[in-house]
């Protein structure tokens, strides 16, 4: 009984914010302030990433594609494009076609640093909150651009007066519930994965290697979809021109 105690009882699971300590800094911070996130860490390392790949494929463009490189960068881009066009309408395409692809392949690689021994970005609130809060922005943008600012502050009260309270709670509720899906999305699995190493103890090493891959990859695929849908259909869903 004692063993199973102190056994549960060093099992933990690092919350999102921890923190990597800077000590040539402490002399000038402090020692408790001398620290980076790991999140943050992880966002540069992703970034670093993304600049590589994409310089890469960009490099020496032809009109006609003659290597492999621009034909791959020629189906990515055309992929994202043709994906805002059918979500969001033709108009739409060139304005968001590389935000899209660019928020598309950032959410995926930093579901993907688990894979690399890093602290999964996603699973930092803060971190999926400032993409809802850009979302939130072109949203606003949207209506105020193709509604003015009277076809705007008008939507409140639509269909009735007494629904004020619910759109403003509705403007403010889908960023929220993207930030939060994401972020529980990912959590989540780095807790189940945790579980399931400090169960097998000893013999962790197969199973939860096959579950990490599932968590991580398939994960990853499905929620950058989710959220990048959810955006174009949020922004989609504030043209205002039709009305």
């Amino acid at each position: 009984m004692l063993t199973e105690t102190m056994l549960m009882a060093e099992f933990t699971v690092d919350g999102p914010l921890r923190s990597i300590p800077l000590p040539f800094l402490e002399g000038l911070l402090g020692e408790e302030n001398a620290c980076i996130a790991e999140s943050v860490v992880s966002q540069w390392v992703v970034m670093l990433i993304l600049g590589v790949v994409f310089f890469i494929l960009g490099r020496n463009l032809k009109v006609k594609p003659e290597t492999k490189r621009q034909a791959a960068a020629e189906w990515i881009v055309g992929f994202f494009s043709g994906y805002v066009e059918e979500s969001m309408g033709p108009r739409y395409k060139r304005r968001y076609g590389p935000y899209i692809g660019a928020l598309f392949c950032f959410i995926f690689l930093s579901c993907l640093m688990g894979l690399f021994g890093l602290r999964n970005p996603t699973a930092d609130v803060s971190v999926t909150g400032s993409w809802a809060i850009v979302t939130f922005f072109l949203v606003l943008f949207t209506k105020i651009k193709t509604g003015g600012m009277k076809g705007y502050l008008h939507s409140f009260i639509d269909p009735m007066p007494f629904m004020i309270p619910f759109n403003i709670i509705g403007d403010f509720a889908n960023p929220i519930s993207q930030a939060l899906r994401l972020f529980g999305n990912n959590l989540s699995g780095m807790v189940i994965g945790g579980l399931i190493y400090f169960a097998l103890g000893s013999f962790a090493i197969a199973l939860p290697a096959v579950l990490s891959l599932y968590f991580d990859l398939f994960t990853a695929v499905i929620q950058s979809y989710i959220f990048v849908t959810l955006t174009m259909s949020y922004v989609a869903m504030a043209d205002m021109s039709e009305d």
